[in-house]
């Protein structure tokens, strides 16, 4: 009687590992595509990062900089764009820049506003101490309201939270 039961719960046992088995593939999801303005936007930064201050003067583009969740300090690669902000402003009196600032999905708007300001804020800071006038440059936040992409994944979230770089000629009371 014993091995009768033992035989009848092996029996079982091995029936719902093979069915559990069976039904396991299918009920995998299948991986999500990345969004392709993730990578338009790293190949976009990429080439933007390798020009020269002369040839960022030229083209008025500027890489945007990402930052780590819920940080306002500068990631350590925004200073060498920083820099070549600088000098192209320095030798372009007549440039004003404005500075917009961004977030990912996560929190709320008003924090998310303040955020996204103050990342803007800390690029303005360092280009003002490295000799650039303050009224030369406006600050943006836009907040989540303007994001790369809805993908909510790290590499999606990173997207969105940046700041970007828009050279102007034209006088501030002409533009605001």
């Amino acid at each position: 009687m014993k091995l009768k039961n033992f035989c009848v719960f092996i029996g079982a046992f091995l029936l719902v590992a093979c069915a559990t088995s069976q039904n396991y593939d299918e009920e995998l999801e299948a991986p999500k595509r990345e969004d392709p303005a993730i990578e338009r936007q790293q190949k976009q930064n990429e080439r933007l990062g390798r020009q020269t201050a002369a040839q960022m003067g030229k083209s008025l583009k500027v890489p945007s900089v990402t930052y780590e969740f819920d940080s306002i300090r500068p990631p350590d690669e925004a200073y060498p764009v920083l820099d070549k902000v600088t000098e192209v402003m320095m030798q372009n009196p007549t440039l004003h820049l404005v500075l917009e600032g961004h977030t990912d999905l996560i929190g709320s708007d008003d924090y998310n506003y303040w955020l996204a300001a103050s990342r803007a804020a800390a690029m303005k800071s360092y280009l003002v101490s490295r000799g650039i006038n303050a009224e030369r440059i406006r600050i943006h936040s836009f907040g989540k309201t303007r994001p790369i992409t809805r993908d909510t994944t790290p590499k999606g979230r990173t997207a969105n939270r940046r700041v970007e770089f828009r050279f102007t000629t034209r006088k501030w009371q002409a533009v605001y």
